[in-house]
């Protein structure tokens, strides 16, 4: 069988559902960004997280930590990737919602990644993340990096938006 359910159903297979569901009312948060933007924000947030992961967890020479309850690929893991989406997506919301300048910025992504680390931590505890050579602390640098590049991707896609939009109007009104 390629997927495979989990032998016991427990604390990290419904962190993940709880997740999920939370993640559903998103759709309710009043519109921050443009349509197109946003749909890619949701899939970096489901591609950044799963790349990373089965990079350093689920490959050799690394195999640090371990993704829910088995070395197997588990249904459970799949569920989990749509546990990232509301991280990545709420980062860009409140950052376009606060719109930080200057040294704002900076401190928006430390409080991020701060806030990143106490909810690996929750994970790490509800074992849906179980380390075997990986730290906390290593995950910092990593956030650090994400979320700069994250909203910098951010800021790129909707530069060039804006472009789209000012070229289509131009066009209209020729």
């Amino acid at each position: 069988m390629f997927l495979y359910l989990p032998k016991h159903f427990d604390q990290n297979e419904w962190f993940i559902i709880i997740v999920l569901v939370l993640s559903i009312f998103l759709v309710r948060l009043p519109k921050r960004m443009p349509t197109e933007v946003s749909y890619l924000i949701v899939l970096l947030s489901l591609a950044i997280p799963n790349i990373i992961d089965h990079s350093i967890a689920a490959i050799s020479p690394y195999d640090v930590y371990r993704i829910n309850d088995s070395e197997k690929y588990e249904v459970f893991d799949i569920l989990l990737s749509g546990a990232y989406i509301p991280f990545g997506y709420l980062c860009v919301y409140f950052y376009e919602w606060f719109r930080p300048k200057k040294m704002k910025i900076v401190f928006y992504i430390l409080s991020w990644s701060l806030f990143s680390i106490c909810f690996e931590f929750v994970i790490v505890k509800l074992h849906v993340f179980t380390y075997h050579g990986w730290k906390l602390v290593y995950s910092f640098p990593t956030y650090l990096l994400v979320i700069s590049l994250f909203i910098s991707y951010y800021e790129f896609l909707l530069f060039h938006h804006k472009k789209k939009m000012e070229s289509e109007t131009h066009y209209k009104n020729t």
